[in-house]
This record gives structure tokens, C-alpha cells and sequence, in this order.
């Protein structure tokens, strides 16, 4: 990491495995979805014949060419780098002599119309006429782009990747730097779809250590700073609400915040990390569903269905939860993650990961959810090049090479998921494996399997709202600390064969949620551990079991049933864990009136 501030203490190590139902999903997508979207076509088509059939048909080369290098790095598949390299090549063979690399025809593209280019077509609309129309998705095309080319650049080493990537970023300089027009005029939301571009241009500083290009990031601050229909950093910096800044587009807003982190590792600017930081907040404490899924609704003060709404037009039969929220949402608690240590970002990530993200990918692989909903009589499984089935598998892989890691000389365990990490020389070598059946329950085992032992100290993370009783190394009870981070640390020398052995148990919650002020409504949901619970329903329910209770007491109408499910006394309602609710004949009821 280029710049003053590296504040990466933080080293993820290598994840060799992943088993349990996170390994299950993974393998879905990686045997399924993967390569049915390579073999498509769709990926390269809209760049080698220009226009593309739709508007936003470019950004799905990148967030492949990211999420499966991720899985790459872990699997190291022959097969796999063979087809990436490939994509590259494909991809590449299109870019233009200027640097431009999109989906445009050449009247429409943001060359062509840098300062009056209509508004796209809503995001949301995935029918969008097949088309040559100007719009904000251009640009957007190319901050994917750069995402992904550069991610596989990071994985298979090449300058010529590299230099494609200086030319696309060279023609945005020249277009919209300073001396050319106002990239917040072009693209969707007041110009936060283009915006986004802010992430991608610090990855090319960070690869380049070319100073132009940091210079373009905080160009492009600016502009968004000067946009009061926009105005990012100053909004979260005085405690405002996402809601206002460009629309409160969700998805957009969280990649915004990310493009802020990067700007911080970079220049050690504190106000760039304080807006995400402050960003992340608001979106958890008001805009976060049991679920994890960040929730959205249309009304008269944004733009669409796809945007934050305020906390008092919560209703979970009206609100959504666009799937590239739950992608981004989960990248930017990583990347907090990252820089600051704490256990808090990744039990926000998990939870996001096994509940409102599972339940939007499909058993079969191929088919994911565009949007779901906390309450829905069904679930709408697709399998169309959406943008929601190409942003999850990326938050997926992203997720997965973040199990364990170093940080400041010691060994931190991140999951109770069954898998198998790699452990650097520094810590003795070999690898450690986490066993367990998380998350149907906490209780697991983490085994040490170095090359020699080795003195160090070895720290856990617990999952959200999970009681720790007791822990035993090697059939022993050994006494552990919970650190400012919120791990359990203990140290001693390592062997091989040492088992460290949890014993946890998952705390059954209620959650409150009010809606309308005015009527006074009110909806609870629960919780047992990590895990959302909801009723599996194939019609919009009737009856309110919980109508008329005070909130406290409903959690006495729960019993424990099978498999992590639960019995509302005095009804014939189950509650299973969110995504078990999620099928090809059913949807979830997750919030219930009191």
C-alpha cells in the first residue's frame, strides 16, 4: 500500500478451505454462476460490438474479472486462469486508441457528452430499452473496469493490463479534470453513480504510485463536495443523514464511502476515514435489517426503490433490499475492518453474509434475487445478467479471504466457520483448521498444525449476540481476555496437535422496529445469535400473533424446536433461520406487528 498513512496492520492470510454452508454457497456460485457467466457471451459482446444491448451491460466484466480472481487466489483452478486470462484478452483487444474502453456507441458515450447527457435509465428498471441513448452508466463501465483489471493484474502481474488501465484513466482526467467538466453532471442520483469512479481511480494510484491520479481522487471530492445535491463528506462529517446525498442512493452511496477509505490509507487525511466511519453508523444504527440487509423504499423525497428512506417509513411488506447493497455494505465492514481492527465490522459483515445474502442466491447456483424483502410472500430467483447476481459473489470471495489474519504480531481467528488457513512463517507456518457446525451453533474447535512451535498470541472472534462459556486448550480450561477490539486473546507457545476448544451459546434476541410515527406502529423481529428468524409463508399472512404484547414479552412465546427453529406458543407459526425461509415456493415473514 502506497502513501503516509499504511495503516494495514492488518494482514489476511491465505484461505486454503471453506466448508459447512459457507463453503456450500461459494462452491454454488463458483461450479454455477461463474461460468455461466463467462460462457454467455454477455461479458465482452457489448464492448466488441458497441452499443451493448443495455445501458449497463459493461459493468459485469469487471465484477467478474474481481470475483473470480478472488476465488483463484484461493482455489488456484488451471482452468479457472485460463478463462480469466482469456476475459483480459477479449477485453482488451476493444480499447480504443483515446483509452476509452465502454459499451457506448460513439455519439453517446462520455466523450461524446460529458456536460448534457440525460439522466440514465433508473438502475432499477431492468427491462430498460435495448440502446444507443446517452447516460450515466458509461463511466460507470469504466470504474469497473478498472476494479476488476486491476485486481487481476494483482493476482497475474502485467504492465500491459496496467497500462490499459493509465489509458482509461487518462481520458477521465482529461474529460472531467480539472480543467474539464463536472463528473457529478453525468450519471444518475445527482452524479453519485459516477462518483463511484473515486474508488477505482485510488487503486490505480495505489498500483502506480503515479501522483496524477491521487490528484484526480481528490479532484473528484471536490466536485462532489461542491455539489449541494451531493455533498458526501461534508453531510456525514456534521451527522447528517445518508438519506439526502445524492438521492440516498444505497448501493452508490456505500461505494462512495469506500472510495473516502482508500483516500485515507493514501493520504492519512482523518476526514476521508471519519465519513466512512460516520457513514457506516448511520446506515447500521437506522437503515440495517435483522437480516443485515441495508433497506430501501421509494417515496417523494428520492429517486427510487434502490434508496435510503427514513427510519419512520420503515413498513417490511413496502421496503427492499437491493442485492448489490448487501455486496457493498459487506465491502466497505471489511474494509473498515481493515484499518481498524474491530470485531464489530465483521459481525456486521457476517450477519449481512448468512441471512439477507443467502437468501438472495438460489440452491441451484445460477438464479439470485435483484431484490428481497424482509416480508414477501415470494422470492423472485432470476437467472438474467443482473447487476445483483454480479456484485454478491464478489462480496462472497471477498468475505471468504478474510477468516483469518495478523495483526500486530498476532494470530487472529475472524470465524467460527468451518476452514482451513494458511499461518504465515512469522507465526510457525502450516495452518490451522476451524471445525464446527456454524452457524446451525457456536461451539467449535480450532486445531494447530505448525511446522514448530511457536510462542504467540492466538485471538477469536465471537459472532454477534453469542455468550462465551468456557474455553479449553489441549482438554483444559484456560483463561481468556476480551480485547478493546472485541476478540479473546491467549497466549501461549503453539504445538502441533493443540486444539483449542469454544464453547459458546447463541443469545435469543427481540429487535424493535417503529414505523410511522403518527399511527404509532410498531414490528418486532428475533434473533438467535448471528441468525434472523422468520415465518416461511407462501401468502401475505392474516394473523398477528404478537399484536397487543409489549415487545419484552414476546420473546416467552418462543420455544426452542429442530434445527435452530422455534415455536410461537399458541399458534401454528415456526420460525427458521431467514434464509431457509427463502425458496422457489415461499418467502419470509421476519417482522411481526406489536
Amino acid at each position: 500500500m502506497i502513501g503516509p498513512q499504511s495503516m494495514d496492520n492488518w494482514r489476511a492470510l491465505r484461505t486454503l478451505e471453506v466448508a459447512g454452508s459457507q463453503g456450500e454457497r461459494l462452491s454454488a456460485w463458483r461450479d454455477h454462476r461463474l461460468w455461466y457467466m463467462a460462457e454467455t457471451g454477455y461479458l465482452v459482446d457489448g464492448f466488441e460490438n458497441r452499443p451493448g444491448v443495455h445501458p449497463w451491460q459493461g459493468e459485469h466484466v469487471g465484477k467478474w474479472l474481481h470475483a473470480a480472481t478472488l476465488a483463484w487466489t484461493m482455489t488456484g483452478d488451471v482452468r479457472l486462469a485460463s478463462e480469466l486470462e482469456r476475459t483480459v484478452e477479449r477485453l482488451l483487444a476493444t480499447q480504443l486508441p483515446d483509452g476509452y474502453l465502454g459499451t457506448y456507441a460513439p455519439e453517446a458515450t462520455f466523450v461524446a457528452v460529458p456536460e448534457n447527457a440525460p439522466s440514465a435509465v433508473p438502475h432499477d428498471d431492468v427491462d430498460a430499452p435495448r440502446t444507443k441513448r446517452r447516460g450515466g452508466w458509461d463511466v460507470w463501465t469504466h470504474r469497473y473496469n478498472l476494479y476488476g483489471l486491476l485486481t487481476y493484474e494483482n493476482a497475474f502481474p502485467s504492465e500491459r493490463v496496467v497500462d490499459a488501465c493509465r489509458r482509461m484513466a487518462d481520458l477521465l482526467i482529461e474529460v472531467y479534470g480539472p480543467d474539464g467538466a463536472d463528473l457529478t453532471k453525468y450519471g444518475t442520483r445527482k452524479g453519485i453513480s459516477a462518483t463511484t469512479l473515486l474508488e477505482s481511480v485510488v487503486m490505480l494510484h495505489e498500483r502506480t504510485g503515479e501522483s496524477k491520479y491521487l490528484d484526480f481522487a481528490e479532484h473528484i471530492v471536490g466536485r462532489i463536495e461542491a455539489n449541494p445535491d451531493l455533498e458526501l463528506m461534508g453531510t456525514l462529517l456534521r451527522g447528517g443523514s445518508v438519506v439526502g446525498p445524492g438521492e440516498g442512493k444505497g448501493y452508490q452511496l456505500m461505494a462512495n464511502l469506500l472510495g473516502f477509505l482508500r483516500l485515507y490509507r493514501c493520504t492519512g487525511n482523518r476526514d476521508y476515514l471519519d465519513t466512512a466511519r460516520n457513514g457506516w453508523r448511520e446506515i447500521r444504527d437506522r437503515h440495517i435489517l435483522v437480516t443485515g440487509g441495508p433497506w430501501t423504499r421509494h417515496r417523494d423525497y428520492n429517486g427510487n426503490r434502490e434508496c435510503f428512506a427514513r427510519a419512520e417509513d420503515f413498513d417490511p411488506w413496502q421496503i427492499s433490499v437491493e442485492g448489490c447493497c448487501d455486496a457493498t455494505w459487506i465491502q466497505l465492514c471489511v474494509q473498515l475492518f481493515e484499518i481498524e481492527g474491530e470485531s464489530q465490522y465483521l459481525d456486521a459483515a457476517e450477519i449481512t453474509l448468512y441471512n439477507s445474502l443467502h437468501g438472495h442466491q438460489h440452491a441451484d447456483g445460477i438464479r439470485w434475487c435483484y431484490f428481497t424483502a424482509p416480508n414477501e410472500a415470494s422470492t423472485k430467483y432470476v437467472d438474467t445478467m443482473h447487476c445483483c447476481g454480479s456484485s454478491m459473489p464478489r462480496a462472497m470471495e471477498m468475505l471468504a479471504g478474510h477468516l483469518a489474519g495478523e495483526i500486530d504480531g498476532r494470530l487472529a481467528v475472524c470465524t467460527l466457520a468451518p476452514c482451513t488457513v494458511e499461518v504465515s512463517e512469522a507465526l510457525g507456518g502450516g495452518t490451522v483448521v476451524v471445525e464446527g457446525e456454524f452457524p446451525d451453533g457456536p461451539t467449535t474447535r480450532i486445531r494447530f498444525k505448525p511446522k514448530s512451535p511457536h510462542t504467540y498470541t492466538c485471538e477469536f472472534r465471537l459472532p454477534a449476540d453469542t455468550a462465551l462459556r468456557r474455553v479449553r486448550v489441549n482438554g483444559s480450561y484456560a483463561e481468556v481476555a476480551r480485547n478493546d477490539r472485541g476478540f479473546y486473546a491467549l497466549r501461549r507457545q503453539w504445538r502441533g496437535g493443540d486444539v483449542l476448544a469454544i464453547e459458546a451459546e447463541y443469545e435469543l434476541k427481540v429487535h424493535l422496529q417503529a414505523s410511522d410515527a403518527s399511527e404509532g406502529e410498531r414490528w418486532v423481529a428475533f434473533t438467535h445469535g448471528p441468525l434472523a428468524l422468520a415465518q416461511k409463508i407462501s401468502a401475505s399472512p392474516r394473523n398477528e400473533p404478537f399484536a397487543g404484547r409489549p415487545p419484552e414479552e414476546t420473546l416467552a412465546m418462543l420455544e426452542p424446536s429442530t434445527q435452530g427453529s422455534f415455536k410461537v406458543l399458541g399458534t401454528d407459526i415456526s420460525l427458521v433461520p431467514y434464509h431457509l425461509a427463502c425458496s422457489d415456493s415461499s418467502g419470509p415473514r421476519t417482522y411481526f406487528k406489536v
